[in-house]
């Protein structure tokens, strides 16, 4: 950054206005929170808007990051498309940060009419041309799905170094399930089976339940969207919970268990004890972060089936981290 550059970004803190173009998925605006969560930090008295996918739009609420959310609705048409880029331009953005890295993110960014728009120089569908590009320009290494975000703190000269980028969701809400659960006063081994992607389901979820009910260890807790057979002795909040509600849940758990999907990301976020189960998708790019940490520990079957991975070998993992 040059002093020019820098001379401006200080004049516009206490009145900037800024963009964030994530519209999906669950786990990669998990991710994009945990980043923009340092520029909060560092940008007291800028006002964040952020892009976000109609059914996501309690995450960032939940946050108490955003000061403003405006909904992508995929599918309704270009009417509503262009709408939503004449509301955009209407803010009069000093920044754009288009962090989906597609040609419809990217599009938005530039209906803003935003001179400074910035985008993934990883970007696909030739949404490149529309931004200036920062990171890496390839997808092909094994860098944290994370650090590949982080860049977008450059342009205002932020070091996300030493940071966790942790999130603590001060929004968010509870129920009486979660009241329930909460005051029994047990350590809570929370299960989330589920995955929008079939190929990363751990079928052995099920077992896994039993050994830790039977073993005494833990209150085993299991959650997810849809409803489905009743687990034998454990605490079944399956389609009970809320977007806005799940904060509070991962908040009093002793340890979540879970595929790489958003309530992993989720727990990684808020520095809870956390096991991820992997397959088909890598641990080094999508495990929880910072990798490395006593706490955070990622299991792989080392290949595209989750089937080879033991209940046993996920089980010896819990009850080490139960002891720390």
């Amino acid at each position: 950054m040059n002093k020019r550059d820098a001379l401006d970004l200080a004049n516009l803190n206490s009145r900037m206005k800024i963009l964030i173009i994530k519209p999906s998925s669950l786990g990669d605006v998990i991710h994009s929170l945990r980043v923009v969560s340092v520029m909060r930090k560092k940008l007291a008295g800028a006002q964040i808007h952020w892009v976000i996918r109609k059914g996501l739009e309690q995450i960032i609420e939940a946050s108490g990051i955003i000061d403003r959310h405006f909904l992508f609705e995929r599918g309704e048409g270009a009417r509503k498309f262009l709408k939503l880029g004449g509301a955009l331009r209407a803010e009069r953005y000093d920044y754009v940060l288009d962090l989906q890295g597609l040609l419809r993110s990217s599009a938005l960014g530039f209906l803003s009419r935003c001179k400074r728009r910035y985008g993934r120089a990883d970007g696909r569908e030739f949404s490149t041309f529309f931004h200036e590009g920062l990171g890496p320009p390839s997808r092909k290494s094994r860098m944290h799905a994370i650090e590949r975000l982080t860049p977008f703190l450059e342009p205002f000269d932020i070091d996300s170094g030493g940071d966790r980028m942790s999130l603590s969701f001060p929004a968010a809400i509870t129920n009486e399930s979660i009241e329930a659960v909460r005051q029994s006063g047990s350590p809570q081994v929370i299960l989330f089976p589920e995955s929008r992607r079939p190929e990363k389901v751990w079928p052995h979820f099920l077992d896994l339940a039993e050994k830790i009910s039977s073993s005494g260890l833990a209150e085993v807790v299991v959650c997810g969207n849809e409803h489905g057979p009743e687990w034998p002795g454990t605490i079944d909040l399956r389609g009970q919970i809320a977007l806005n509600e799940l904060p509070k849940l991962v908040e009093q758990a002793t340890l979540v268990v879970s595929n790489d999907s958003a309530p992993l990301h989720l727990a990684s976020a808020m520095n809870k004890p956390v096991v991820g189960l992997f397959g088909p998708t890598e641990h080094q790019r999508y495990g929880p972060y910072p990798a490395q940490e006593k706490q955070s520990v990622a299991i792989s079957s080392g290949g595209s089936s989750m089937e080879s991975l033991r209940v046993d070998e996920v089980f010896d993992r819990i009850k080490e981290m139960a002891a720390l």
